[in-house]
């Protein structure tokens, strides 16, 4: 029901003011994740599933993006069977439950420019297994004829949305066997022009 209201919303600002939709093209766009922890990191990608973007006179007006929590890969981890138990291990329910929780979603609210960088930074809703926060993050956005290119790096605290597998946050007494709350996704989302 919420998607449904969040479509029809999106398609009722394009009729009101006149802004120009783009449609998130799948394939050319990148989600990258970095997790650490003291004796060093992982990384991998997660795919968008799908995404819509307003823009007026090229300006960021709405945004609502799906991702696809069942696509999480690593890269870092190069034994197939050390891989799939990372990756698998992941999906489980210490981590994100994608078997619950299969999407993740990132709705814009609103841009402001850092008064210190000049930069521009992005407010959105990052939902995660069900939990909702606010982020904020600097972002880029060029255009290239019918394309509207977002990049830009966010940090997030895994246990804000229930994560806390190794957090010692958590668990004060783990020692150095603790993981890092905050994990990194680097994006570049490529959207297209609807004609």
């Amino acid at each position: 029901m919420n998607k449904t209201i969040a479509l029809i919303n999106i398609v009722l600002l394009s009729f009101l003011f006149s802004v120009d939709t783009y449609t998130v093209v799948k394939d050319s766009s990148r989600l990258e994740w970095i997790g650490s922890k003291v004796t060093g990191s992982h990384d991998g990608v997660i795919d968008f599933k799908s995404g819509t973007v307003l823009i007026k006179d090229k300006k960021l007006q709405s945004a609502e993006l799906v991702v696809d929590m069942k696509s999480i890969t690593c890269l870092d981890i190069k034994k197939k069977s050390s891989n799939e138990y990372f990756v698998d291990h992941l999906k489980s329910d210490d981590f994100f439950g994608v078997k619950n929780f299969p999407e993740a979603h990132i709705k814009f609210i609103s841009t402001e420019i850092d008064k210190e960088t000049g930069e521009t930074l992005l407010n959105c809703e990052l939902t995660i297994k069900e939990i909702t926060n606010k982020v904020k993050f600097p972002v880029s956005i060029t255009f290239d004829k019918n394309l509207a290119i977002a990049e830009g790096t966010m940090i997030v605290d895994r246990t804000k949305y229930g994560i806390k597998y190794k957090s010692k946050t958590i668990f004060s007494d783990i020692g150095d066997r603790f993981i890092y709350d905050d994990f990194i996704l680097t994006f570049k989302i490529v959207s297209e022009l609807n004609k």
